[in-house]
């Protein structure tokens, strides 16, 4: 019996050690090591001041966690520019009284990827992503969480897309 349970260790430590993370051609190019994530610009009407650090924050935070990619300061082999586009809040689900009964946090931003090695991986495209909370709760006491959720679920998506080229 015990045999048996080495050997059912074996085969699936075997399996679970050949498990690797993949890009869609198997790996990144060699050349491609460094990620540099610029400044964010906020273009948006309404101006938050810590929108624009939480969101880059989280984008590196991200890529040091989820990539092989290291960060650069600047000229690195991926650079990232972004644009906060949009930032409002809106009412949601509507009750019989017609008094909304959520409200929804939405923030859009804009990210051009540039890369000079490979250009043909360069990309540029708009990331939305919202939060919702009750209508009855004013925003100021639930906007900085609302923000990072908001940011990491976004920051996530773009970190997708740019290692989705390979």
């Amino acid at each position: 019996m015990r045999s048996r349970h080495k050997v059912a260790v074996a085969i699936i430590g075997s399996a679970l050690g050949a498990c690797a993370y993949s890009f869609r051609s198997g790996a990144l190019p060699p050349d491609v090591r460094t990620v540099t994530v610029f400044p964010i610009e906020n273009e948006a009407r309404v101006v938050i001041p810590t929108l624009t650090q939480t969101f880059a924050e989280a984008l590196r935070q991200k890529f040091i966690s989820q990539s092989p990619l290291g960060l650069a300061k600047e000229k690195g082999d991926l650079m990232l520019y972004g644009r906060i586009t949009d930032f409002k809040v809106a009412p949601i689900a509507i009750q019989g009284t017609q008094q909304a009964a959520q409200n929804r946090l939405s923030i859009t931003i804009h990210i051009r990827c540039v890369s000079s090695r490979h250009p043909e991986l360069s990309w540029e495209q708009s990331f939305m992503n919202f939060s919702d909370f009750p209508a009855g709760q004013p925003l100021s006491t639930v906007q900085d969480a609302l923000i990072v959720d908001i940011c990491e679920r976004i920051a996530q998506d773009v970190v997708n897309k740019t290692l989705s080229f390979w």
